[in-house]
């Protein structure tokens, strides 16, 4: 799932009280504008009053839930729009995981919901609050199957929640949407309502009117038009196994194209877009890169899990997206959400093909799909930095991390709780980090090798299944990695230190790293990049696991600066307490893209407290444009040119010389950039 405000608002209706949002301001000094912040610009919290109501988890089930295994479900719903109305019926087939089965407790936690009558293997039943209790009419024995199909009726649009919703288009025309995710599905079907037992299929009936379209899960088995009523109805079938959360509709006036993914030379599947009328133009032009997202994140995670169905996308009323099997429900189609369409695709890999068994291990799901962003950026490259590693790190700094929490999350009973950016954010860094610690190689296997084990593809895992996968794989004991980084607050806090003296056999180098945070002592390995006066550099990866280290190195010569984890493989602050000689150097440390057409970025690190310009002058030494820094962090200043002079006038094409104010730079460290 993943929640987005756009500045556009699509639907002109005056919002609802469940559309207030509350900003999650982060990472540090980052400017907040659509082009820096990543799809994650996630505004996951509401109101407090709303969130306690918004898909609290009813208590008291789970012993109920132990003793039979969801196996099939089959939904049944004419939707009646202008009366906001539904005649619904919900069968499911369940096995008995224990002898003697004589009761059997469904989800169904909607008052406005009328049960009318229950048939199959039932003798009575009684409503519980946001129980449906159920007498069997025998006793099941253990591996025993049975089939329930439940009768009801009535509007299961329920107030301050969004798991089913009767909403107006752009064009102010009624159309009907779903999001289930945790709770909701309880709200608007009988189930057993648990992200640990998926059912092996599902079908979704839908009946609606004439000239309304139905999107939902699985592949379309048919469109049954009914002449003499005026309705239609349309049958899905959903093949794989699924979570209730995933199962979803959106049904109305939508305009409806597919395409195809071609993901060989002789196969292809469906791609399956509804869109509001107004914006179909529009969504076939951005909807044209989803091929791009697929073959990325097939590159990374093997082939995409559902390829015998479709993946689509659907417009709902949500103000960002949500992952539903194979048909990912968006709020808007705006070339800026590039990001937020990745990532609810690479939910059908981390989230639907495997789904997290409890919403306590929800990193599982929204970790691994944040991360998925990063990887696209290596992939596609971002804004104008080409595809690869700086990219990748570039969008892995826009996640970067600051506040307090686990990303193993606690109170699972109210959807903030669930849905906090720790989960999204954190939990991409540490998939960062992992991939540091064990290796690209290693990192990439163990996703495939998470994904596609027998034990739970297509179902349930815990956390604990995915560190088994990673230390099987690496070969190495991920114990206190994980447990530092799921189960504490914040994020390590380093100050270093570091001299230099020459000896007859080179530069004897000594380095004391001290972490200084109140929480546990992170066991990381920190990478130290040395700065020579000549401009090459030396990277070397030392293992930190105590409180207080030093370090001992022979180099060729002396540093004139060090470097602490140059490019952020770790999430942490750090600070340099006792510089040594040359430690007010500055370094021009990268310039791109170079050559330019004119936008030039210019990413400058140096230790002042002081502002440090950056000079552009031409091959004949002539001073063309000072500039000043537009962001900082941590010691990396950024500087942008957009190929103009000091009077505002475009420069000549031709080779022009960067240079800085800092103390301590020699001409060698000049950089050249190349407009053309």
């Amino acid at each position: 799932m993943n929640v987005r405000v756009h500045n556009i608002r699509i639907n002109n209706r005056k919002p609802k009280n469940y559309l207030i949002i509350i900003f999650a301001i982060f990472a540090l000094t980052l400017n907040i504008n659509a082009q820096q912040l990543p799809i994650a610009e996630r505004i996951l919290l509401k109101s407090e009053r709303n969130t306690q109501i918004l898909f609290k988890k009813p208590v008291g089930a789970e012993i109920h839930r132990q003793k039979f295994d969801a196996l099939y479900y089959a939904l049944h719903l004419k939707i009646d729009m202008p009366r906001r109305y539904i005649q619904a019926y919900t069968t499911g087939r369940f096995a008995s995981l224990q002898d003697s089965l004589t009761t059997l407790t469904l989800d169904f936690n909607n008052s406005q919901l009328t049960v009318d009558s229950i048939k199959g293997a039932v003798q009575n039943f009684t409503r519980n609050g946001s129980f449906l209790d159920i007498t069997l009419d025998r006793a099941y024995q253990k591996g025993d199957t049975l089939s329930i199909t439940v009768y009801y009726s009535g509007n299961p649009e329920k107030q301050d929640t969004i798991s089913f919703k009767f909403d107006y288009t752009a064009s102010e025309e009624r159309y009907v949407w779903t999001l289930s995710e945790p709770y909701g599905a309880r709200d608007w079907w009988p189930c057993k309502d648990t992200p640990a037992d998926k059912a092996d299929s599902a079908d979704i009936y839908v009946t609606v009117p004439e000239g309304n379209v139905v999107a939902s899960n699985g592949t379309m088995v048919s469109d049954t038009p009914n002449p003499q009523t005026g309705w239609h109805t349309v049958h899905w079938h959903e093949g794989y196994p699924i979570a209730t959360y995933l199962i979803s509709l959106v049904a109305g006036p939508l305009a409806h194209f597919q395409d195809y993914y071609h993901y060989s030379p002789t196969d292809s599947m469906l791609l399956d877009y509804y869109v509001f009328p107004i914006l179909l133009y529009r969504a076939q032009e951005y909807f044209a890169e989803v091929p791009d997202y697929l073959d990325a994140l097939s590159h990374f995670y093997g082939p995409y899990p559902f390829l015998k169905e479709k993946y689509g996308m659907a417009q709902f009323g949500w103000r960002g997206g949500m992952e539903h099997q194979t048909i990912t429900s968006i709020g808007g189609v705006y070339k800026s959400w590039r990001f937020l369409y990745v990532h609810e695709l690479a939910h059908q890999w981390f989230g639907d093909k495997v789904t997290c068994a409890t919403w306590h291990d929800i990193w599982l799901n929204e970790g691994f799909a944040t991360y998925s962003e990063a990887l696209y950026a290596q992939w596609a490259g971002l804004d104008d930095i080409p595809p690869g590693m700086e990219a990748y790190h570039t969008y892995m700094d826009r996640l970067f991390y600051t506040d307090d929490g686990t990303i193993t999350v606690e109170d699972t009973t109210r959807f903030s709780s669930i849905f906090g950016l720790i989960v999204y954010h954190k939990g991409a860094w540490l998939l960062h980090m992992l991939r540091h610690v064990i290796g690209d190689d290693a990192f990439f296997t163990a996703l495939r090798t998470y994904l596609d084990d027998p034990r739970w593809t297509y179902g349930s895992v815990r956390t604990e299944n995915f560190i088994e996968t990673c230390e099987t794989v690496s070969g190495q004991n991920l114990h206190t990695f994980f447990d530092q980084w799921l189960n504490y607050p914040f994020y390590p806090t380093y100050e270093y230190k570091w001299n230099a003296r020459q000896t007859k056999n080179g530069a004897q180098i000594e380095t004391t790293i001290r972490q200084t945070q109140q929480q546990t002592v992170y066991v990381m390995p920190i990478d130290l990049k040395f700065i020579f006066a000549d401009g090459h550099d030396t990277l070397i990866t030392v293992q930190n696991n105590k409180i207080s280290q030093s370090y001992r190195f022979l180099l060729k010569q002396i540093p004139i600066q060090l470097i602490f984890d140059p490019d952020h493989w770790i999430l942490n602050e750090n600070r340099e307490i006792t510089p040594a000689a040359y430690t007010q150097y500055a370094e021009i440390y990268r310039i791109y893209p170079n050559p330019s057409h004119g936008n030039v970025r210019i990413e400058l690190r140096h230790l002042l407290n002081e502002k440090v310009t950056v000079d552009i002058y031409d091959i004949q030494g002539h001073l063309i444009r000072t500039l000043e820094s537009k962001t900082q962090q941590f010691f990396l200043h950024t500087y942008q040119w957009d190929g103009k002079n000091s009077n505002g006038q475009p420069v000549a094409s031709g080779v022009y010389i960067i240079r800085t104010n800092a103390f301590g730079v020699p001409p060698k460290q000049q950089k050249v950039v190349i407009l053309r």
